[in-house]
């Protein structure tokens, strides 16, 4: 099988190892204010012009999938994962509109500390579809049955969503 790499984009100039939504209630919005009126013309950053929207989402799913991880036998450190996807997303890359990113290697990853969903967790959520949470071993198990080829998995699994989102209950 070949290496998994594990990919967050993030917008240049700002830390991809902090999380909004591991700050209290009412900074979360304080700085999700002034980064949305810092980056307007930014499609990455509307999520926080829209923050009263975004935030109970955000939390629910953090919380959804966090659950169903715990139930599978994860032990998240963190109330709020960092995102990743499995591999690559042109979209999100477009979204970000930015060559900046952080790879990983599954492989460096305790299996206890990420979980997976294919599709945003937080769109699926918001159509009302519920997020089917992955462990690594499950993750792993799909694609040696689909003979080994990740490409076979992600079309299986993926039914026209554009990414496997990753989330990582630590920093590594």
């Amino acid at each position: 099988m070949d290496k998994l790499l594990l990919t967050h984009y993030y917008y240049p100039g700002t830390d991809p190892w902090k999380n909004i939504m591991n700050l209290p209630e009412q900074e979360a919005f304080r700085v999700a204010a002034e980064l949305a009126a810092a980056h307007p013309e930014t499609t990455s950053f509307y999520r926080f012009a829209d923050f009263k929207n975004y935030y109970p989402l955000r939390k629910r799913a953090d919380e959804y999938v966090r659950e169903a991880f715990i139930r599978l036998g994860g032990k998240p450190r963190l109330p709020h994962p960092y995102s990743f996807v499995l591999a690559e997303s042109d979209y999100l890359k477009a979204w970000f509109d930015s060559e900046d990113k952080i790879v990983l290697d599954l492989s460096d990853i305790p299996d206890d500390q990420v979980s997976f969903t294919p599709g945003d967790s937080c769109a699926l959520l918001q159509q009302g579809i519920e997020p089917a949470v992955l462990t690594k071993g499950m993750l792993l198990e799909g694609i040696r049955e689909c003979g080994g080829s990740v490409n076979a998995f992600l079309e299986k699994i993926l039914e026209g969503r554009p990414y496997i989102e990753v989330q990582l209950w630590d920093r590594f």
